[in-house]
């Protein structure tokens, strides 16, 4: 799994969290809804900050020294203070947020037990062109 793993991820997450919240909209109103879509979007931006992270450190950690400080120095405190933002304001329950945060989480385990499931991470597929002696003989 590479990081397309995580794109995809990020399309499913937003895809099937905005179904969800809809649903959370008929059934417990709007701001559990708008709690779930903004722990969704606070998941989301934590899981692109640490690909980012993960990115500057395996490339090369003795050139990206100062980016990767920067990018920690900014993780931290903003997102984790934006939680406690969310929480404090006491408008958004704190159950949806927590929720909507899990969610893309959720999304990753499910996806990597599906291709472990389906056996897509040991086989390597390679795409042929027509023409190309995949089927001798057709039908």
């Amino acid at each position: 799994m590479g990081f397309d793993f995580l794109d995809r991820v990020r399309k499913t997450s937003i895809a099937a969290g905005l179904v969800v919240s809809l649903i959370v909209w008929v059934y417990k109103g709007p701001w559990p809804a708008l709690a779930f879509i903004t722990g969704c979007a606070w998941s989301l931006v934590n899981i692109h900050v640490l690909r980012l992270l993960v990115l500057q450190i395996t490339n090369d950690p003795e050139k990206h020294k100062l980016r990767i400080a920067a990018v920690l120095a900014l993780k931290v405190p903003v997102l984790y203070a934006i939680g406690y933002v969310l929480l404090k304001t006491g408008r958004l329950p704190a159950a949806g947020l927590l929720a909507g945060f899990a969610w893309p989480l959720a999304v990753v385990v499910l996806k990597a037990a599906g291709r472990l499931l389906l056996g897509l991470d040991g086989k390597r597929r390679t795409l042929r062109s027509p023409g190309s002696g995949a089927v001798r003989g057709g039908i």
